[in-house]
């Protein structure tokens, strides 16, 4: 277990809850990189294999309805039970696999009940975290949160699901559901409240309109919403060619394409180390126009420039400024909208960011196909430019608010 970086000025509570994020997050990462193996023995059909990795995101399609259970629920009882629901579903799996009686059908339930605890986890911690740290800790602590997320999920994670899955294959998710239970116990030792008093209880249409019209109406985050997802459409777009880039344009071997994947991941790996110093040196407005832009010049590079050399710096670069955008978006979501809306706000804006993850993809590929890989890449520097003009008229409206976070005072202990 890495040992959590954030003691100092974040408090025992978030000590703890980063601890709960840690387990579960390399616990993710070791499921994601098995489960696709594990599919791999079941059948194959592509089709299917695709589909196991396409269940566990699926429950973000309705991600506004996650958010309202978010809103209505005590919120730390239902991230422990979406902790809890997670892992009986893994020891499920395992006998399964024990009793040589898994089926691709039975692991594309599996898969998506497994989507569905991840989404309900994922939500309440966002929106449980600024309960627990104080407002002007908001970026240390995201930042810390993200390192957790992009070393031991995206990293460590993955690779460890491999090399486990090869040893014994119920091991990776023997493991899985052992950092679920640890993330548990972790969170029923917090001692702060993970939401303010309750509301009276309205519709679940009322919920999701209350939810959507306070998106609709506040400028800032509307528009913080719309760059996140027209970012995450020129980086998919780009990365989803990548390989055609360095394997077909370039010649290289596909261990290169490897290579440059993993300098990648190491830049998102420093900026979460970084990023809540960095966004504290330099401001959340810098850092939200300096990182699209730093994206934008990435992006370009891989369009205009031959050498491995030149792309592999590229990549990291446009992964190491992703998640310094990463972290003041967050904390400004958090504390800007109204504690009882959080649940559905952080859903919401999920929703649309991850949706647009897969249109990127598509459209490098459709782009390149018609094209050519170089092509697709300047477009996907145009396109970043247009989110860095989004977050521009996003920081226009920022101005415009008064002082301070329109946010309840936080109760309890």
């Amino acid at each position: 277990m890495v040992s959590d970086p954030a003691r100092r000025g974040l408090g025992g509570d978030f000590h703890r809850f980063w601890l709960a994020a840690a387990a579960s997050n390399l616990g993710d990462g070791i499921r994601l990189g098995a489960l696709p193996l594990l599919a791999l023995r079941l059948t194959a059909d592509p089709i299917l294999i695709g589909a196991v990795t396409a269940m566990t995101i699926a429950p973000w399609i309705v991600a506004p309805l996650i958010g309202v259970l978010v809103d209505r629920s005590d919120r730390r009882r239902l991230i422990i039970t979406g902790q809890l629901f997670r892992a009986a579903l893994l020891a499920a799996l395992i006998a399964l696999l024990a009793a040589d009686a898994l089926t691709i059908w039975v692991l594309l339930a599996v898969a998506l009940g497994l989507g569905v605890g991840e989404a309900v986890v994922d939500t309440g911690s966002q929106a449980a975290l600024p309960q627990l740290v104080d407002a002007d800790h908001l970026d240390r602590a995201n930042g810390r949160l993200e390192m957790a997320t992009q070393l031991l999920n995206e990293v460590a994670g993955v690779a460890l699901g491999a090399v486990l899955f090869a040893w014994v294959s119920a091991l990776p998710f023997a493991v899985d559901l052992a950092t679920f239970l640890i993330g548990a116990v972790l969170l029923t030792r917090i001692k702060r409240p993970f939401q303010g008093a309750p509301r009276p209880p309205a519709s679940v249409r009322a919920d999701l309109g209350e939810g959507f019209g306070f998106l609709a109406r506040h400028g800032f985050l509307r528009n913080l919403m719309f760059a996140a997802a027209v970012s995450n459409i020129a980086t998919h777009m780009s990365f989803a060619v990548l390989v055609v880039l360095v394997v077909d344009r370039l010649g290289e071997a596909e261990s290169t394409y490897g290579v440059i994947v993993g300098v990648s991941a190491a830049g998102g790996v420093l900026a979460s180390f970084v990023a809540g110093w960095f966004v504290g040196r330099f401001g959340r407005r810098m850092v939200l126009i300096g990182a699209p832009l730093a994206m934008a010049a990435g992006l370009a590079v891989t369009a205009g420039r031959e050498g491995l050399l030149a792309i592999a710096a590229a990549w990291f670069v446009i992964k190491f400024a992703l998640i310094l955008l990463i972290v003041p978006t967050v904390s400004l979501r958090q504390a800007l909208t109204p504690e009882h809306l959080l649940g559905r706000v952080v859903a919401t804006f999920r929703m649309v960011a991850f949706g647009a993850a897969p249109l990127g993809a598509v459209l490098g590929g459709v782009l390149t196909r018609a094209t050519d890989v170089r092509t697709t890449n300047a477009i996907a520097a145009v396109t970043m430019l247009g989110a860095t003009a989004v977050l521009a008229n996003a920081i226009r409206h920022l101005r415009a608010l008064p002082p301070g976070a329109p946010r309840p005072a936080r109760t309890g202990p």
